[in-house]
């Protein structure tokens, strides 16, 4: 968050015979005073938060809140929770003032038709209609016009991040790009295991695999036992992590043998195949993995606009951190001056 610097102003000394000595305490008292003159300016009584050179009044939240409230069910999911919901009210005027300037700084504009479509099409993939989509959010708390700003600071969003070309991540040429690197991670190994009482025997069952990798069925009914896979089974690379010592090296048709028992038998752990995912099949997991990354760096171009603002929330209704209102220090209002007990803000 930007600080405030307190220059210090430099002066010239007379020349006298015997100046005065600097009375420290002196100097303190008016630093004191000047840093609460200062903060008396950020945190008028009539002031909820100063958000850059923008002014949430007290008024305003007051206002947003009794329109709130007015939603029955909303009124009742807070009932006796006043001072939360005044929070959360006033955290959603702070970041509609931030979503506001980082639409302005990439000439971003988002109108209600957009909104609309976009709700529209949120329905449409859920399968609900509107009255049961708006009821289910009014019981978490939430009206239709906290939900319609949500969305419109969700399409802003996405538009900052093509404006800013931090979307890079979901191109076309991107996913490919991710999906070769990174598809060794989603094979499905088809593995078998034969435990058998000796090492020669087990370099015996292991060179007939590998000469004939389809009589692993004929090979596992001669060794049957409670350590014996009759059949291969699929596994992923993670599962194979502590079975096998480089999962990256495993080669179809190819296995080992390894002494995994305390009995002292040997197993064979042999790779009948390996399949791997193609494009289209990881394509959901790798748009994903993209979306997640440019939320990241959207939300980081955010943070950078809330810091510009320089946000100063009045202490009675919270303390702000890194775009998030909590609870109130109460440290810092306890220098300032407190609300009375029967204040509507503490209800």
């Amino acid at each position: 968050m930007a600080r405030l610097e307190f220059p210090v102003a430099g002066s010239e000394v007379a020349a006298v015979p015997a100046p005065r000595p600097i009375r420290p305490l002196t100097v303190c008292a008016a630093l004191v005073a000047a840093l609460l003159a200062l903060s008396a300016c950020r945190t008028s009584p009539g002031t909820a938060a100063y958000v850059g050179s923008q002014t949430i009044t007290t008024a305003e939240l007051d206002s947003a809140v009794d329109a709130g409230l007015r939603d029955p069910t909303v009124a009742d999911v807070y009932d006796g929770r006043l001072g939360e919901y005044r929070q959360l009210v006033l955290q959603g005027l702070i970041d509609t003032e931030v979503y506001d300037v980082a639409a302005a700084k990439y000439d971003v504009e988002v109108s209600d038709s957009e909104v609309s479509q976009r709700l529209a099409d949120i329905l449409e993939g859920q399968g609900v209609a509107a009255a049961d989509f708006l009821a289910e959010q009014a019981g978490q708390g939430r009206t239709e016009a906290a939900v319609r700003e949500q969305i419109r600071q969700f399409v802003i969003a996405e538009e900052v991040a093509a404006a800013a070309e931090l979307d890079d991540a979901t191109s076309e040429a991107a996913l490919r790009a991710q999906y070769e690197a990174t598809r060794e991670q989603f094979a499905q190994f088809s593995v078998g295991l034969i435990t058998v009482a000796d090492q020669t025997t087990a370099d015996a069952v292991l060179a007939a695999l590998t000469a004939d990798p389809t009589s692993y069925v004929e090979q596992a009914t001669a060794y049957t036992g409670p350590n014996t896979l009759p059949a291969p089974q699929t596994a992923t690379a993670e599962q194979l992590v502590e079975l096998v010592p480089d999962v990256s090296a495993l080669v179809a048709g190819q296995g080992f043998t390894d002494s995994l028992l305390a009995t002292g038998e040997i197993t064979v752990i042999f790779i009948v195949s390996i399949d791997y995912p193609t494009f289209d099949d990881l394509r959901p997991t790798l748009e994903q993995q993209a979306s997640q990354q440019v939320q990241a760096a959207v939300e980081s171009e955010l943070q950078a606009v809330r810091e510009s603002l320089d946000i100063t929330v009045n202490p009675r209704y919270g303390s702000y951190d890194a775009g998030v209102l909590g609870p109130a220090d109460s440290d810092v209002v306890s220098v300032l001056e407190a609300p009375p007990v029967d204040d509507p803000v503490l209800n």
